[in-house]
Parts: C-alpha cells; structure tokens; sequence
C-alpha cells in the first residue's frame, strides 16, 4: 500500500510512514498452551521485526498498475505499443495457406507470435507484459527492492486489560488502617503517585486517571508483546477516552457530522431539524455510559431520529425539535407546522436556559455556549 501511494517511487515510499492499527491482536496468549506453532501471536511479532528494525523487502506488484509508473527498481519496463510495421507478420506467398505455419506457432508455444517468438512486439514472451501478464513468466509482476530502514512505524491498539496490569504493578496493598481499600478490577481511582517510583508518559493533571499513562515496556511484556518487539519502539504515549465536550464536537464540527447529515436526511421530507445544546450534551452522556465513544453516536442518533424520519414524509411537519427530554427518551420528538416558528424558537431556548439553572444549582462548571450549536 505504501508503495502504491507512492506511485511506485522507491525513493520515496524509502521515506514513508506506515500506520498499524489494532497491534494488541497479535499479542501472545499465556494462558493457552498448543503444540502448534502460534501463527497468530508470538510468530507474527518475529515476522514484524525484521521490517522494525530495517531489512531490504522483496515487493512484487500483481495489480498491473505499475507497469509503465517509471519507478526505481522496475525491470523489465518496455513500451506499451509497438511501432508501426513492427511485428507485423509477412504477407502470404501464393499458393500458401494463410495459416500455413500455424504449426510453427503451435510449435513456440501461445503468446509466441511476433518476431523471432518472443512474444507480443516490445513484450518479450520470457519477460512479459508489464503487470503481469507475460506467458513465460507466469504473471509474476515487477519486483521491487524497498529498505525500510528509514520508514516511520507506528502501531496502535486498544490493549484491553494493560490498564489492570499497570494497576497491579503502581497500587499498594489495602492493608492495615489508612490505606485505601480498591476494589478488584478498579482502574479508574487515582493513586498517589508522590509515595511511588513511577513517572506518567503524560503530565497532564487535568481530567480523570488514566491508568495508561502509567504504562512501561514490563506492563507490555506482561500483556503479551515480546521485549524484542518493544524495545526497537522507543517512544510510547497513551491517549484518554473522549471527554462529553468532544463529543459534541464530533457530532457538529466536522463536515460529514451525524447532526449535519439527519439535517439533510430530514430536508429530504422539507423538515427542519433543531436539536438543543442540551440534547447534544444528553447524546454525549448516553455514549459515555454506555462506554461506546464516537462510535456509538449514530446508534443513539439513529435510534432518537427514527420515528421522525417516518412521519414527516408527505406530512405538514416544518420542525421537528429535540430536547433533553427528547434526547433522554422520557418523551416522543416535537413536531411543528410552517406558521409555529415563535413556538419552536421558544422551545429551543426554554431547554437550554433549564439546563443552564440546573448547572448552576448543582454547582458545575458551565459548559461554553458554542454558537454552532445553537443554529442547529
């Protein structure tokens, strides 16, 4: 894939980045014993650090968009057509069958036809065509030669259960008085962390503990990578769950968001869809707990917007208002015709000035008034 982003330019595909997602499947599994080689685990974390470490890989394109590309290390490159007159078989003698040395190509084999049987004019039969479809090579394609000594690497994961590992290794013992009592599994509880030999990836105080800050290369060999595999990856963070404020952005900000795209799906129907800052934030919420993250929006999204999506098609419905209570399932949306633009605009601003006193009387940080939201 990096070679085909690359147009097939070794130099350049020399100098790229390789993104590896989801790298904690291939972690090996303790528990389990099989006399079988493990192909799913350890095995492949041997195969991968040739490639980590820097080792020149054999490449072979079988798509048959290379041929042509002028990228390093293409062989076998010859012009796509032949110049006219070439190739071109002799006229026949009189007297002589048209396909009198029928036997002669039989003979060379298919794709032996043209001048001295090589094959196509310009496509050698041992060589090939480019892409591939040469009759003595097999199909084969162009190698190509790509050190990847001088590629970025970066692998990602979910490491499901290295934050209980990391627990296990920085939280002392609950015994005796005084000290905290945890219960089993807790990851999420601060610990003091002055009392402890331990250094967090990130120092950013702010927000909830994160377990995963605290993570070195032990916690990793203990999850089930293999220390030659970690230690030619010298730089590792961790990254926290989406925090409510991003969520909200994720459903309005960006360009395809989901609260854009019911918009249009409503306007479909001449709908106006109006969605309250609340409901945004009650949406968030309900991704939160449920522990789904951004994911799980249009789950929740597609669920609140369902019964809408039927009943403005072909109906008097201009506006369809969703507040909190909307957003929270405790009622069915709000419809409204063309002339009750003073109703909905009140609506939209009796739920958000609520949610606003209910912040305050609970004695919470208001949330920042964002006007995109607002013209929702």
């Amino acid at each position: 894939r990096l070679l085909q982003s690359c147009d097939y330019d070794v130099a350049r595909a020399e100098q790229g980045i390789v993104f590896i997602d989801e790298i904690d499947k291939i972690a090996r599994k303790p528990d389990s014993f099989s006399m079988s080689k493990d192909v799913s685990g350890e095995g492949v974390q041997q195969g991968l650090l040739r490639m980590l470490e820097g080792t020149v890989v054999t490449v072979t394109d079988k798509t048959g968009h290379a041929g042509g590309a002028g990228g390093a290390g293409h062989h076998g490159s010859m012009p796509p057509f032949a110049p006219p007159g070439v190739g071109t078989p002799p006229p026949a003698q009189p007297g002589t069958a048209p396909n009198g040395d029928l036997g002669a190509m039989r003979r060379r084999g298919p794709g032996s036809f043209g001048p001295g049987g090589n094959g196509m004019p310009g496509f050698g039969g041992s060589g090939g065509m480019p892409g591939g479809f040469g009759g003595g090579s097999g199909g084969k394609g162009d190698v190509y030669q790509v050190d990847t000594s001088n590629i970025l690497f970066i692998l990602s994961g979910a490491f499901v259960g290295l934050d209980r590992v990391v627990m296990e290794r920085i939280s002392k013992a609950s015994i005796g008085f005084g000290n905290p009592v945890r219960r089993a599994g807790d990851t999420t509880s601060s610990v003091d962390m002055s009392s402890l030999n331990v250094s967090p990836v990130s120092f950013n105080n702010h927000g909830p503990f994160n377990a995963l800050e605290y993570a070195e290369p032990g916690d990793l060999v203990k999850f089930g990578l293999i220390p030659e595999f970690i230690g030619r990856l010298p730089v590792m963070t961790s990254v926290g769950a989406l925090t409510r404020d991003a969520l909200v952005r994720v459903l309005i900000e960006p360009k395809n968001a989901l609260v854009r795209q019911y918009e249009a799906l409503l306007a479909l129907s001449g709908a106006q869809l109006r969605m309250t800052r609340a409901a945004l934030y009650a949406v968030a919420q309900q991704a939160i707990d449920k522990q789904t993250g951004a994911r799980g929006l249009r789950r929740i999204m597609e669920n609140l917007l369902l019964e809408p999506m039927f009943d403005c098609p072909g109906s008097s419905i201009r506006y369809v208002v969703i507040d909190s209570h909307v957003a929270a399932f405790k009622k069915r949306p709000m419809y409204f015709s063309k002339i009750q633009e003073a109703d909905v605009e009140a609506a939209v601003w009796n739920d958000d000035h609520c949610a606003e006193e209910d912040v305050v009387r609970n004695g919470e940080r208001s949330e920042p008034k964002r006007s995109a939201v607002n013209s929702v």
